[in-house]
Formats: structure tokens, sequence, C-alpha cells
């Protein structure tokens, strides 16, 4: 994808995506890393695609100005496990482990990488237990749990019955987890949003209002984590 750069303002990184089915030139920043991306018709040269960025500049900078500032995995960082602040430390450990409110890494790998990896096996474990426990009690079973780094959305279920959450649910508390969790599992008997779908979400879960609130409202910020090494 072809990047553009606005003069004055070689920060802002804006990548152009050509369609053949747009009619017009439009600007999105995803709220959850930040990226520009100026989609138009295939037609237009890359001077027009630039003219019309450079018009949208002082927009672009009061969004992005506005949005939460990354947080990098590092030592010394602070990253929610379980809603639970916990401080990323190094130490002579094989392997990543947990005592208390401290992540202790081994010293001499990449911090992020560890601790990413640490996250996505801890999440596994606790979705695989709840969800286990869901479909037993729903008189369902599901084929398999993956676990991806998803932007749109929190969990999926297919028609063939494979869960898909995304792993960043563990640094959310266990309860949003939980709720996740029982919302798609509910889906393995009612593939829709139906009322019974969602009495089958209560059925499991128990009421679900407060935690469907905090996704809307919180679930952004499990992005403010950029695991890079």
């Amino acid at each position: 994808m072809k990047k553009i750069f606005l003069n004055d303002e070689p920060n802002l990184e804006i990548f152009l995506r050509r369609n053949s089915n747009s009619r017009r030139m439009s600007l999105r920043i995803s709220a959850l890393d930040g990226k520009i991306t100026l989609t138009g018709p295939r037609n237009l040269n890359l001077e027009e695609f630039k003219k019309f960025a450079e018009s949208k500049k002082s927009w672009l900078k009061s969004t992005i100005n506005s949005f939460d500032t990354p947080i990098f995995v590092s030592e010394g960082a602070k990253i929610p496990i379980l809603g639970n602040k916990t401080l990323i430390s190094l130490s002579d450990v094989k392997k990543p482990k947990k005592e208390g409110s401290i992540l202790y890494v081994n010293s001499h790998k990449a911090v992020a990488s560890q601790v990413k990896k640490y996250l996505t096996e801890i999440c596994k474990i606790h979705l695989g237990y709840i969800c286990n426990e869901f479909a037993e009690r729903l008189g369902e079973k599901f084929d398999k749990m993956s676990l991806r780094d998803t932007r749109s959305r929190w969990g999926s279920c297919s028609s063939d019955a494979n869960l898909m959450f995304s792993w960043r649910l563990i640094m959310a508390p266990e309860d949003i987890l939980a709720y996740v969790a029982a919302h798609e599992v509910a889906h393995l008997k009612y593939m829709n949003h139906s009322k019974e779908f969602w009495e089958t979400v209560e059925y499991l879960f128990g009421p679900y209002h407060k935690e469907r609130t905090w996704l809307r409202q919180n679930g952004s910020s499990l992005h403010r984590y950029r695991f890079q090494s």
C-alpha cells in the first residue's frame, strides 16, 4: 500500500488505498492504532490525493491528538492482567512468571514478545475453561477455539462451531472475559441476536449490561498496549 507524507508533517503517515468502487475520497483514522487510510477512485492521480489530504491536515492532527497515548510494553511498563495493573520487571527466570503485581521476564530475551506470548497462553487457559463450562451447561459443543489480535470484534462463533477471541481480553477484568465467552458460546445455539439469544447469554453469565457497556466504553484502551520488540 502506497504511503503519502504531508508537507511539514513527516509524522503523519497516510496509507493510500485505491478502490474502483469509490466515487470520492475519504479519510479514516483507526482509533486502535492511529493508522490513517485515504481511500479514493482509481482514476485519480497521486497529486489529487495529496491535495485532499493536505486540506484535512488540521482535522487529522486534532483527531490523532484526541486518542489515548500508546503504551509500549517494555521493562518498567505496567499492563493490566485480568484488570489488575502489573509491573514488568527483568529477572533470570526462564519464562515469564507472575508474582503478585509483578510479571518477571527473562532479561536476555525481547521483553514485548515474552509478555505477548505469556498473555496469549493464559488467555487460552482462562477462556478454554470458561467456554467448556458454558458449553456443557448449554448442552452444546464447540469444535476448536483460537486466539487472534482482532480489531473489529472481541470474539466470534462460526457456523461450524469454531470459537475465536481476541487475546487482549486477558487484560480486561475477569467478568468481561466471561461475558464475551458467554456471548460466543450462546451463538452455538443461536446464530443471531434474537431475544432467545440474549436470554441464553443471561442464563450462562447473569446480568450482562454492565460488562457490555464496559467493552463499549473501555475496550479500545486494550489496544493502547503495543507489543513491538
